[in-house]
C-alpha cells in the first residue's frame, strides 16, 4: 500500500472518530456522491479494491430490474449513506441498498411524460439530505432519507421548471421545457440548465439559480442576450422571441473555491438553418464561466459560430490541474463533437491550447442563409477523424466514390448543410456526446469514447411536404423513422419498437413525435394527420386511426432537416472503415493523445474476419486510482474495463441492453462496487435497472 493511501485512510478514520459516525459516512472515497463523482466532474474514484491485477474476477453481486415495460435509461446513480439511488425506465426514483440490492423506498413523479432521458440527478448533503430532480416541467425537492417531498420547497415540494423562462401558458404544449442533466449546488444556490426544443417553436435556454431552501428564484443569465446586454449584436432583433436553445443539456462543473460555474451550451434553434439568426449567435455554443453567486457572466469560449450542424456543446467540462512551464495551473477542459480537446484557465478564459481561427466555406445553397467565415479549431490532434476523406472509405470504397459523384455530395468539415446533401464527419452524434471524459488528477491524463460514423444531413422543403399532405402510413414511416428504427421496427440506431410501442397509446407516441426524444427530433412539422399516422402504423393499428387533429397550430418553418441518418453502404453497414468507435487517452499537460483504441465489437465484421471494428455508442466511462476504466456505452451491449496505461480490455461483461449511462464506483465495508443502469432489452426479456459487480 503506497503511502498517500495509508494517509487518506488514517485521514478518513480521524474524521470517523471526530464526527462519531462510520468511515463510510465520511469517507467520499467510498461515495458516489453526486453526477460524475464530484462537482468537478472528474468521474474519478480513489478507490483501488478493484485494480488491474484483479479485475477479472468481478462478478455480478446484485441487479435490480423495473417492474414494468422496459425503456431506455440514461442515469448515473449516486451512492450515499449505503444507498443506491437511480432513476428507473418507469420513471421512478428507487433507492436501493448498495449491498444488496434491496428496494429501500421510490417516487414516482407526477408528470405522465416520457422523460426517463434524464442523465442524473443533484444530491445535497444536509439536514436532511436532498434530492433535486426535474421531470417533466416540475422541479421535485426529495428527501434522500425516505423519498418523500420536501414540503418546505416551493408549492408542496414542486417548483414550475417554466419559473424565469419566457414562454407564455399558452404555449407550453408547443415548448416542452425540462431538464436531462443535473444542476450544482453553491452555497444556497440550486444552479441548472435545461432542455428546450431544437425545432420552433422554441425558447431561449437561459440558466437560473434556485434556493435550495425554499424554491424561489434567485438569477437568470439570458443566452441569447436581450437589448442592451453584452452579445445582443450577435444576433437579429428579436431573437428571443423569435429563436431559442443556446440551452445547457449537458451538465456542469462547479469550482467551488473560486465560486464559478462552468456552463455548456448548446445550437441555436433551429439548429441547421439560421437565415432567421445572421451572426455569430453569442451564446450558443459556448462554454460559459459565471460567477456562481450571481449569474454574471466572467468570460466565454464560443466553439462553433453560426451553429448549422447541431454541435451543442454536448459534454460536460472537467476541471483539472495541469503542469506548464513547472508551474500548476487550474484549467477547465472541454471535449466536442467535433473530436477537439479545449482547454482554458479557469479564471482568465485563456485558451491553454493554441486555437486558430481557420478559414470554412460560406457557400451556402440554401435562401438567405450566411454561415460564418472561420471556425475556431486547437492545434493540439483531435480524437476523432475529421472530415469525410478518401483514406477512410474502407472497404466500401468503389461504391462510396460513385455514390459522391452522383449526388454531388460535400464532404467537408464544415460544409453549410443543403437539400442536395452533405456526408459530415464528425456528427451530430459525435466525436464526443454527452457522456463526455473521465479524468484520472493523479496521472493528469484525460479519457474520452468517441463515435466515428459518418451521416448524411439533408435540409427539406417543408412547404412541399405539408402540400403534398401524404397519409400513407408506411411511406411516412419509412421516410421519417425507418432510418433509424429499422424498416422492420426492430430497431438500429433507435430502439426496438415493435412490442415497446404497444404499450403507449397513440397519444403518447403523436406527443413523442411532436417533442421529440434526444437523440430523436422533433416532427412537429408534419401535420397532425400524418402524426397520427405514423402513430397508429407503430403500433399496428393503422385501421383505427382518426386522422383527426389535435388542435396544435402548424409550424410554418420553410425547410427542416431528414434526421440523423448514418451513411450506410448497400449491406446496411457503416460506409467507412473501422473503428467505428474509440477510446482514447490524452495527456492534459501537452495535448498529445497517449493511445487509441477500439471501443466495442460489431459482430457482424468479426464475422467477416474483422475484429476490433468498434461501434456506434452513447454514454461515457468513470476512471479510478486502481488503474482501470469502466465503460459501457455501446450498442454490442457490453461492460468493459479498461487499463488506464495501454487501453487494454481486462474485463468484460454481456448485459442483457445497453449501458446508455455514466456508471458508478462506490465501497461497502472493504469491498468495492463497480454500478451501472441499463436499458430494457424486449428480446432479451429486461425490463431495464441497474447491475452492481464485485469480487466475491
Amino acid at each position: 500500500m503506497t503511502n498517500s493511501r495509508i494517509k487518506q485512510l488514517l485521514c478518513c478514520l480521524v474524521w470517523a472518530m471526530l464526527w462519531g459516525c462510520s468511515p463510510d459516512k465520511q469517507n467520499t472515497d467510498a461515495t458516489w456522491p453526486t453526477f460524475g463523482h464530484d462537482v468537478s466532474n472528474t468521474k474519478f474514484s480513489a478507490l483501488t479494491a478493484i485494480d488491474t491485477s484483479n479485475v477479472a474476477q468481478l462478478k455480478e453481486a446484485w441487479r435490480f430490474e423495473d417492474s414494468t415495460e422496459g425503456g431506455g435509461v440514461y442515469f448515473n446513480p449516486v451512492m450515499m449513506d449505503n444507498r443506491v439511488i437511480g432513476l428507473m425506465p418507469s420513471n421512478k426514483l428507487v433507492a436501493m441498498d448498495a449491498a444488496t440490492g434491496k428496494r429501500l423506498w421510490e417516487f414516482a413523479p407526477d408528470s405522465s411524460d416520457i422523460s426517463n432521458w434524464s442523465k442524473g440527478m443533484t444530491y445535497h448533503a444536509g439536514s436532511p439530505d436532498r434530492i433535486f430532480l426535474i421531470s417533466g416541467g416540475t422541479l421535485y425537492s426529495i428527501n434522500a432519507e425516505t423519498g418523500a417531498v420536501m414540503k418546505d420547497f416551493g408549492n408542496n415540494g414542486r417548483v414550475d421548471f417554466y419559473e424565469g423562462l419566457e414562454v407564455p401558458d399558452a404555449m407550453r404544449a408547443q415548448v416542452p421545457v425540462s431538464s436531462n442533466a443535473p444542476g450544482v449546488v453553491y452555497n444556497d444556490l440550486f444552479i441548472v440548465g435545461c432542455k428546450v426544443p431544437d425545432e420552433l417553436p422554441s425558447t431561449p435556454g437561459d440558466i437560473r439559480a434556485f434556493n435550495i431552501n425554499t424554491g424561489k428564484l434567485e438569477w437568470v443569465f439570458h443566452v441569447i442576450p436581450k437589448p442592451g446586454e453584452f452579445g445582443a449584436d450577435t444576433w437579429s432583433a428579436n431573437a428571443r422571441q423569435r429563436n431559442g436553445g443556446a440551452n445547457c443539456w449537458a451538465g456542469m462543473a462547479l469550482d467551488e473555491k473560486r465560486g464559478i460555474v462552468f456552463v455548456p451550451t448548446a445550437s441555436p434553434s433551429f439548429d441547421f438553418y439560421g437565415a432567421d439568426r445572421p451572426g455569430q449567435n453569442l451564446f450558443a455554443n459556448c462554454l460559459l464561466a459565471l460567477d456562481a453567486k450571481t449569474g454574471k457572466r466572467i468570460w466565454h469560449f464560443q466553439t462553433t459560430h453560426h451553429d448549422l450542424w447541431d454541435r451543442d456543446n454536448g459534454s460536460p467540462p472537467n476541471l483539472v490541474t495541469i503542469k506548464r512551464d513547472g508551474k500548476a495551473i487550474d484549467a477547465v477542459a472541454l471535449v466536442t463533437k467535433m473530436g477537439f480537446l479545449f482547454l482554458f484557465d479557469r479564471e482568465t478564459g485563456e485558451s491553454l491550447f493554441e486555437v486558430n481561427e481557420v478559414p470554412v466555406d460560406t457557400v451556402s445553397r440554401m435562401p438567405g442563409e450566411k454561415p460564418w467565415p472561420t471556425q475556431p479549431i486547437p492545434v493540439n490532434p483531435p480524437f476523432a477523424r475529421q472530415g469525410y476523406e478518401e483514406k477512410f472509405f474502407g472497404r466500401s470504397a468503389a461504391w462510396i466514390k460513385a455514390e459522391i459523384a452522383k449526388n454531388k455530395y460535400k464532404t467537408g468539415i464544415y460544409e453549410p448543410p443543403s437539400m442536395e446533401g452533405s456526408i459530415i464527419l464528425p456528427t451530430a452524434h459525435g466525436g464526443s456526446n454527452w457522456g463526455g471524459a473521465t479524468v484520472n488528477p493523479e496521472t493528469n491524463r484525460i479519457f474520452v469514447n468517441a463515435i466515428d460514423i459518418p451521416w448524411i444531413l439533408k435540409l427539406t422543403d417543408l412547404k412541399k411536404i405539408r402540400e403534398a399532405n401524404q397519409l400513407n402510413p408506411e411511406i411516412l414511416y419509412r421516410t421519417y423513422c425507418s432510418s433509424c428504427h429499422g424498416a422492420d421496427k426492430k430497431g438500429g440506431a433507435g430502439p426496438d419498437l415493435t412490442s415497446r410501442a404497444k404499450n403507449y397509446k397513440s397519444a403518447q407516441i403523436a406527443s413523442i413525435l411532436r417533442k421529440g426524444a434526444p437523440p430523436m427530433p422533433s416532427f412537429k412539422f408534419l401535420s397532425e394527420q400524418q402524426i397520427e399516422a405514423i402513430s397508429a402504423y407503430v403500433r399496428d393499428t393503422v385501421a383505427q386511426a382518426s386522422f383527426e387533429t389535435a388542435g396544435i397550430p402548424e409550424n410554418n418553418e420553410p425547410y427542416g432537416f431528414n434526421g440523423y441518418n448514418f451513411y450506410l453502404d448497400p449491406e446496411g453497414h457503416p460506409a467507412i472503415a473501422p473503428p467505428f468507435g474509440t477510446m482514447t487517452a490524452i495527456d492534459l499537460n501537452t495535448g498529445a493523445i497517449v493511445w487509441q483504441v477500439p471501443l466495442g465489437e460489431d459482430l457482424r465484421f468479426k464475422k467477416m474476419g474483422i475484429p476490433n471494428s468498434g461501434t456506434f455508442n452513447r454514454g461515457g466511462g468513470i476512471a479510478t486510482a486502481g488503474g482501470l476504466i469502466f465503460i459501457g456505452a455501446t450498442d454490442d451491449n457490453m461492460l468493459r474495463a479498461f487499463d488506464q496505461r495501454t487501453g487494454k480490455v481486462l474485463w468484460e461483461y454481456q448485459l442483457p441492453g445497453m449501458a446508455s449511462s455514466i456508471p458508478s464506483t462506490y465501497a461497502v465495508g472493504n469491498k468495492q462496487y463497480v454500478v451501472v443502469s441499463v436499458n430494457g432489452e424486449q428480446q432479451n426479456n429486461f425490463k431495464g435497472g441497474y447491475f452492481a459487480f464485485a469480487i466475491p
